[in-house]
């Protein structure tokens, strides 16, 4: 069974503001799912609605085969949220928090303190657990909402950016919960504008723009939608940008000029021409974000 499936969803907000387009989209059980967007493209919007929160305007949904508007009831006993702007109550300590959520969940109390502190040790919270949340800094209440929603264990996880304001080790904790989670069988579906979590834990991404979906698939599905492969970055203040043409793809961004090149034989020759004019120049396979400029920066006025 599919996990998440939309067929032709439309959204379009009071005022006439059209958040999804038609977006058709099949996510597989039991993996990490990543919507990328920028900020506005409606990945929020698609995640709501996918979650019984928001009712769309057109199209279908159904998660683990239930429909989103008839059977919200039953699809609300198998998901967990963590949304974009919630935020835990200041009177309440973490572990409290956690606890409290699961027995509201159902789950007795033993079970849920059980649960509770189990999350709160694997996501580094230990020091924090009898802390009121109003003493938390935000980033740590952010993990809080992580932790409620991870300790639950239900069939599927809907995350809104649930990394935002973490450091980077608070990033990597909970990116290594969210796989525990998937390789338990657990499905993870999960909005970002960063790039890097989306390649680090993904099992297959989403690209949305506008709301329009744009692309999905694997990473390896995603790279074959460009023609690039490889990537040279060179300081723009250099070389004259007019001179890289001839090797492939050029972009400048700030005070870098980028070029993509389709094979090694123009990397080869790229190398060669920055030796001669004494230029630093770095080459790199292709990324998600530059996969993710190309199609964005492509679709940006169509």
């Amino acid at each position: 069974m599919e996990a998440v499936v939309s067929e032709d969803l439309v959204k379009i907000y009071e005022g006439g503001v059209k958040a999804l387009d038609s977006v058709s989209l099949s996510v597989k059980s039991g993996i990490v799912f990543s919507l990328l967007g920028r900020n506005g493209a409606g990945k929020t919007t698609f995640l709501r609605i996918m979650a019984t929160q928001l009712l769309p305007t057109s199209g279908r949904g159904y998660v683990l085969g239930h429909d989103i508007v008839s059977e919200a009831g039953k699809i609300r006993e198998k998901i967990a949220v963590i949304p974009q702007e919630s935020r835990p109550m200041y009177i309440l300590t973490v572990k409290e928090h956690v606890k409290y959520f699961l027995m509201m969940r159902g789950l007795p109390m033993n079970e849920a303190s059980q649960r509770s502190s189990r999350i709160i040790r694997d996501l580094g919270l230990e020091e924090y657990s009898n802390m009121l949340c109003m003493k938390l800094s935000g980033g740590l209440r952010r993990k809080v909402l992580v932790a409620m929603a991870m300790a639950t264990e239900a069939e599927i996880l809907f995350l809104d950016e649930p990394t935002t304001g973490l450091d980077p080790l608070s990033r990597r904790l909970v990116w290594d919960v969210i796989q525990r989670a998937s390789m338990s069988g657990q499905t993870i579906f999960l909005t970002t504008h960063y790039m890097d979590e989306a390649e680090k834990i993904s099992n297959e991404i989403a690209i949305i723009h506008s709301g329009r979906l744009l692309a999905s698939g694997t990473l390896e599905e995603l790279k074959k939608l460009t023609p690039y492969k490889l990537k040279a970055e060179i300081p723009s203040d250099s070389i004259r940008i007019e001179e890289l043409s001839e090797y492939g793809r050029v972009l400048k961004l700030g005070r870098r000029i980028i070029v993509y090149m389709a094979d090694e034989e123009s990397s080869r020759k790229l190398h060669d021409y920055c030796i001669s004019m004494r230029t630093p120049v770095t080459f790199s396979p292709l990324s998600l974000e530059d996969l993710f400029i190309k199609l964005v920066g492509e679709n940006e006025y169509s």
